[in-house]
């Protein structure tokens, strides 16, 4: 991952729906991430201090092959303490486009490339502590290359899962990242799919 872009402009006196920032002031700043609070009059008419992080945004790729598969990719997370299954991705640099953020990710992870793309949205997976989006993204007709993945992703595995199994890994939780789960569900319930 990248460092921290702020994905909006810091106004102060700015109305956000019913909130109302006051002021904003920076906690702390990281290779990864940095922390704000900001001096807010929430819907209530109460005032507070409003702590935020600001971090990359961050893409997912379905890699869907002809055959009814998806690339998956299985490595040990740090914070949650487990190996994790997920669909490829990763950050968003300062200034790049998702979509080619996506294949970027795409090529370092598994080596393949995509003569097609379709964009399936953005989610907020912290709402309520971060703007950061994850992008999420269809790859089909793949071409196979070779990966080149980060010295961090050393123990990254990847592999083509029918369809049918990752769905089930979704539902049952052994595929731990909530975009993932959605990305992975969504391009099951695409008609033709499964």
């Amino acid at each position: 991952m990248r460092g921290p872009r702020v994905a909006f402009p810091v106004v102060e006196g700015e109305q956000r729906g019913p909130w109302m920032r006051r002021s904003t002031t920076q906690i702390t700043q990281g290779k990864r991430f940095a922390a704000y609070a900001d001096e807010v009059t929430d819907p209530g008419g109460g005032s507070g201090r409003y702590e935020w992080v600001e971090t990359p945004d961050l893409v997912r790729v379905a890699a869907l092959t002809g055959d009814g598969r998806i690339w998956l990719a299985e490595q040990y997370h740090y914070l949650p303490k487990r190996r994790m299954l997920q669909a490829v991705g990763g950050g968003v640099d300062p200034g790049e486009e998702p979509q080619v953020a996506a294949a970027r990710e795409l090529a370092e992870e598994t080596g393949l490339t995509a003569a097609r793309w379709r964009s399936l949205g953005a989610v907020w997976p912290l709402p309520g502590l971060s703007p950061a989006r994850i992008h999420l993204f269809a790859a089909e007709d793949l071409r196979a290359g070779t990966a080149h993945p980060e010295a961090a992703e050393a123990d990254l595995e990847v592999k083509a899962w029918p369809l049918a199994e990752a769905v089930a890994a979704a539902l049952d939780g052994r595929i731990g990242c909530a975009a993932s789960a959605q990305l992975v569900l969504t391009v099951a319930e695409a008609p033709g799919r499964r």
